[in-house]
């Protein structure tokens, strides 16, 4: 999906919006704190109906407001146009649309929306927490299977629940938790195969974005650490079989740690560098560039499995980069995707002026104005904004 229009209303500290977007490249300029991630926040709820920021909707709205509405339209490949819409409210109510007509369940928003995002903490993603690359996996399988979507969101409610009865100091919680671990095998398995069906292609992908990135940088390899082993990964059986017996190894000891030790919340995804572990022996340059990547290689998986190029959020990453990854960077991308950059130095951006199809707006506290171009006139008062308010 290419989006053509954004409509944000009591979204974060945005004033209300609807902006016509470019199917090229879009770049929002301004300070820190002006409202530059919001927006992009914005545009990105509706993949899967949730922020990449918060698992809390009430902080998506407003101060002083009830409620928030999100509304991003667009065509298909195909071109055939979709509107997607989510209203929030501070009661905890949401409602999510397809062309007016409301969803059953949020998974049904799967296969609309795609988005891969660059940012500071992406840009870390290889030298970052065993968590944060697992995140990075739900979230891409999650966009490339509504049913992935739903057995993630079903045990990732049954852990929070089993761990709320292990804090309970009360001694008969044996049912109870029979019945919350029969519910993490039910939903665990189907998310532990796939997983371990999805790392091979993820890995080729990565591999193949790293040595374009640096072809002189050696081999990259993926591997998966998991609690529940089993000699076959991809099979169904033999993983519930695994899964049920590691369970009831691990019963005491959960007891007494008072949380869920196994299941694939505590997976690892971990990145190796010629035979080593790149997050303990890799440089700075290495991790970053292993971390765009497995980003980029992101973006080919959910090309081949939903058809359509994803768009591609830019936030504020380029003082991260060096010039040669930085213009690798924005060359790869915008052969093929929808881009929405911000960032709060024009400098980054100067080089992107003759794209085709390029649409730029200024940030100012919460509002947007379009520019009529990226000219230099335009370039030197950006500059000069820059410094007054530094």
């Amino acid at each position: 999906m290419r989006i053509t229009r954004v409509k944000l209303h009591s979204f974060r500290n945005l004033e209300p919006l609807e902006v016509a977007v470019s199917p090229r490249v879009n770049i929002l300029l301004g300070r820190n704190g002006q409202g530059k991630t919001n927006f992009l926040e914005g545009l990105s709820y509706l993949a899967l109906g949730r922020s990449w920021r918060t698992g809390r909707d009430r902080e998506l709205i407003g101060f002083d407001k009830d409620f928030c509405h999100v509304t991003v339209e667009g065509r298909d490949d195909q071109g055939d146009s979709l509107k997607l819409t989510a209203s929030l409210t501070r009661e905890g109510k949401k409602k999510l649309e397809i062309d007016g007509q409301a969803l059953a369940r949020q998974s049904d928003l799967v296969g609309h929306l795609s988005v891969v995002r660059f940012d500071p903490d992406e840009v870390e993603l290889a030298k970052g927490s065993p968590e944060h690359r697992r995140r990075f996996l739900d979230y891409t399988l999650s966009l490339c299977s509504a049913s992935y979507f739903r057995h993630l969101l079903d045990y990732r409610r049954a852990v929070a629940q089993k761990n709320r009865l292990l804090k309970q100091r009360d001694g008969s919680l044996q049912g109870q938790l029979d019945a919350f671990d029969g519910e993490l095998v039910r939903s665990g398995v189907p998310l532990l195969v796939e997983r371990a069906r999805f790392l091979g292609t993820l890995e080729e992908h990565t591999r193949e974005a790293y040595r374009e990135l640096a072809p002189r940088g050696g081999r990259l390899e993926l591997r998966i650490t998991t609690t529940v082993e089993r000699e076959n990964d991809e099979d169904e059986d033999a993983t519930r079989a695994a899964f049920v017996r590691r369970l009831e190894e691990i019963r005491a000891q959960e007891l007494t740690m008072k949380h869920a030790l196994v299941g694939p919340h505590r997976d690892r995804l971990d990145v190796d560098l010629g035979g080593h572990s790149l997050r303990r022996y890799g440089s700075q340059g290495e991790k970053r560039t292993a971390s765009i990547a497995l980003k980029l290689a992101q973006g080919e998986l959910l090309y081949e499995r939903t058809n359509e190029r994803p768009v591609v959020l830019l936030d504020d990453i380029f003082s991260e980069l060096d010039r040669h990854r930085t213009e690798a960077l924005q060359t790869r991308l915008h052969r093929e995707h929808q881009l929405f950059i911000a960032t709060a130095r024009v400098d980054h951006v100067v080089a992107l002026r003759d794209w085709e199809a390029l649409k730029v707006w200024t940030v100012r506290d919460g509002v947007l104005t379009e520019l009529e171009s990226l000219d230099d006139d335009v370039i030197a008062a950006q500059r000069r904004a820059m410094t007054e308010d530094a």
